[in-house]
């Protein structure tokens, strides 16, 4: 019999994270509990062969910190399981009123804290509270790790970290040419990227911390071609990436992306830390390996773990980037760099690979 798990998490009625869900339920009785609205987006609920999606009002969606929902605590009070899974930061509400109900429980955290913001020196009695009741903590990467014992953590509770996960379902690649095709069908504009040279491409926000302006004159210094995809938050970002011959085109659905990714030759995540914000992890490198399309990525939070240390560079080092790109011209060194990638994905960042992991963990307590 399989143990029984619930897992709480503000995001929990996003779908793009249900292929976590599904290869959690094959070895846990899962139940995932979230809110019905969060940050203005509205949910609904689903039942599936491996697990059960329970949605419930919430006080102050707005933001994970303040959230918080009577109806999912007493379900937890009602049906105490043998794991207790809370995907929140240990400062949050929910996480210390779940804390309150662990009775006989497993009680996991998982956490993406960057700083001591609102620990208040240790002060933050309902954090103290959250530390002392978990029995595993997974950071999402070294730093965090790091993070989490500044704020009180019990450093022996500290597990090696969890990074977010990758489906082969929803991620896998498509013939080069093809997917151009695809592409230019959706957004005409993207013929301008297909060049000849070789493509290098990001996706995500348009936003100054990712780096976007210094990778933008890199791709141009090293010869490359480049194409962006991603809602625009800095007009003046977008403006210096088209300046250097960027081609931008909007933010893509969870079906285009896997073309948008098939039709690079180079991922790149330039990322840039600033004090409050730090690439937790870099899925997006990871989801482009899977379409077969190695990645290189800036030293910043997990993004390291993901492309491994031969595809990283400092943030902010335009000629070191320009470096990495131009050594990528070659074909063969792009398939070695990939084949890499793909064994080091495959093995850590998988769904399948983590929710083996978080079996593991709770199974030797």
């Amino acid at each position: 019999m399989k143990p029984s798990m619930i897992l709480v998490w503000h995001e929990a009625g996003n779908k793009l994270y249900h292929d976590r869900f599904r290869e959690l339920g094959k070895l846990f009785d899962l139940t995932v509990l979230g809110p019905q609205v969060f940050a203005g987006k509205e949910y609904a609920e689903v039942t599936e062969p491996e697990f059960t999606l329970k949605l419930f009002p919430s006080i102050a969606p707005g933001h994970w910190l303040t959230y918080v929902s009577p109806g999912m605590l007493s379900y937890i009070r009602a049906h105490p399981p043998q794991v207790l899974y809370i995907h929140e930061e240990p400062h949050s509400l929910t996480a210390f009123l779940a804390a309150l109900l662990k009775r006989k429980s497993t009680f996991v955290l998982e956490s993406s804290a960057i700083n001591l913001k609102g620990n208040f020196s240790g002060a933050n009695v309902m954090e103290r509270v959250v530390h002392a009741r978990a029995d595993i903590v997974f950071p999402k990467n070294t730093e965090v790790a790091g993070v989490l014992r500044a704020r009180g953590a019990k450093a022996e509770r500290i597990v090696a970290p969890l990074g977010n996960g990758v489906s082969l379902e929803s991620f896998s690649p498509i013939p080069k040419d093809e997917a151009r095709a695809k592409l230019t069908a959706l957004f005409p504009q993207a013929a301008r990227a297909f060049d000849g040279r070789v493509l290098a491409g990001y996706a995500g926000r348009i936003w100054r911390p990712k780096g976007l302006e210094y990778f933008s004159r890199a791709a141009h210094q090293a010869g490359a071609a480049l194409l962006l995809c991603g809602p625009v938050s800095d007009p003046d970002v977008a403006e210096a990436v088209q300046q250097f011959g960027g081609v931008l085109l909007p933010a893509l659905n969870k079906e285009q992306l896997p073309i948008f990714y098939s039709a690079l030759d180079l991922f790149v995540l330039p990322s840039v830390p600033t004090p409050n914000w730090r690439e937790q992890f870099g899925r997006v490198c990871a989801e482009a390996v899977f379409c077969g399309t190695p990645a290189l990525g800036s030293n910043v939070g997990g993004i390291p773990g993901v492309v491994g240390p031969n595809a990283i560079f400092e943030p902010g080092d335009e000629a070191g980037l320009a470096i990495r790109i131009g050594a990528l011209q070659d074909p063969t060194a792009r398939a070695t760099l990939l084949a890499a990638q793909i064994a080091h994905i495959n093995d850590n960042f998988s769904w399948t690979s983590i929710a083996a992991r978080i079996q593991r963990e709770t199974a030797r307590l």
